[in-house]
């Protein structure tokens, strides 16, 4: 049985038809990417600039908390006078520790939300 040959015209329409569906899928693939990235960009530009930081943060937590031969300065060794002085400033790794892990959220998404306020402009309500 013999296929039938299209005509030149007819070649062309089936290669037109085939053109314009594979650019409507492309088209869909690219608004769903755009409307992601429109979506998430905050959290993708945070999770970008927090592991380019947070191995610089660690390196120079590292050396902090390294350099003293334990991380808590015992409570016998403390004097009565400047006695929270002392152990604010011996602990002060381990605080700043602390403090970060807690702070680390609140400064993240107050950053997103400065950096989205000047990319995107923020409109003035009346």
């Amino acid at each position: 049985m013999r296929t039938q040959r299209l005509s030149p015209l007819n070649e062309l329409h089936l290669a037109k038809k085939v053109a314009r569906e594979q650019r409507a899928i492309s088209e869909q693939r690219l608004s769903y990417q755009l409307q992601y990235l429109a979506d998430n960009w905050g959290t993708l530009l945070t999770k970008g600039l927090t592991s380019s930081v947070k191995t610089k943060f660690a390196e120079t937590m590292d050396n902090i908390t390294h350099s003293s031969p334990s991380p808590l300065m015992p409570m016998s060794n403390l004097k009565r006078s400047g006695y929270w002085f002392n152990f604010a400033l011996s602990n002060m790794p381990l605080m700043g520790r602390i403090v970060w892990k807690i702070a680390k959220p609140t400064v993240y998404a107050f950053a997103a939300k400065k950096l989205t306020s000047k990319l995107l402009g923020s409109k003035k309500r009346r």
